[in-house]
């Protein structure tokens, strides 16, 4: 017969065993799932890609086109070459954006695009065309919006201005620029 004393020091080596066998499960590496789940592999390849988003009233909002869209499904993003978004706000003139590359976040809702991107606004009664050339840009499309902190160059018929950051809102139609070098040509 095990006098009561007998199991204190079997208990304490129990408790001593399960907190080894519970550490070493805490310090293991998680193990790899083999369905691939964990790889940012691409599950759609698509050349000359184009999207539109149309409005309720069935009319043109924006374009998306690009000469390769790659989808990764991991983080649902995709990768564009040669990316060009044109806007067709209603009373305002076409702006499109053009870019070498971009990547698309959020379903879509977040447009990053980079390497040589150029805005163009097309003029209208009021104003004369505009082109601003920068080298990244986050476009938010369904909001009508583009930012950018990097150097700015616009370029008019009137006017040559260099600036640090733009937020352009092609709804209300402003440009803020931060920051800002320019030349005026007075009008004639």
């Amino acid at each position: 017969m095990i006098r009561p004393t007998g199991w204190l020091p079997l208990a304490a080596l129990a408790l001593l065993v399960g907190l080894t066998l519970w550490l070493n499960q805490l310090v293991q590496a998680p193990v790899a799932r083999a369905d691939g789940s964990t790889r940012h592999d691409p599950d759609l390849i698509v050349e000359s890609f184009n999207a539109r988003k149309l409005g309720n009233d069935g009319r043109l909002l924006y374009t998306l086109a690009a000469k390769k869209m790659v989808h990764y499904p991991d983080d649902d993003s995709a990768i564009l070459e040669s990316v060009k978004v044109e806007a067709f706000e209603p009373k305002q003139p076409k702006m499109t954006i053009t870019a070498d590359n971009g990547r698309l976040e959020q379903g879509g809702e977040r447009v990053w695009i980079e390497g040589n991107v150029v805005i163009v606004r097309d003029a209208d009664e009021r104003n004369e065309s505009a082109r601003i050339l920068t080298d990244k840009l986050l476009v938010l499309p369904d909001d009508g919006i583009a930012r950018t902190d990097s150097e700015v160059t616009m370029q008019s018929a009137s006017t040559h201005a260099i600036a640090t950051g733009l937020e352009l809102d092609n709804r209300s139609r402003t440009l803020k620029l931060a920051h800002v070098r320019a030349t005026l040509k007075p009008k004639r």
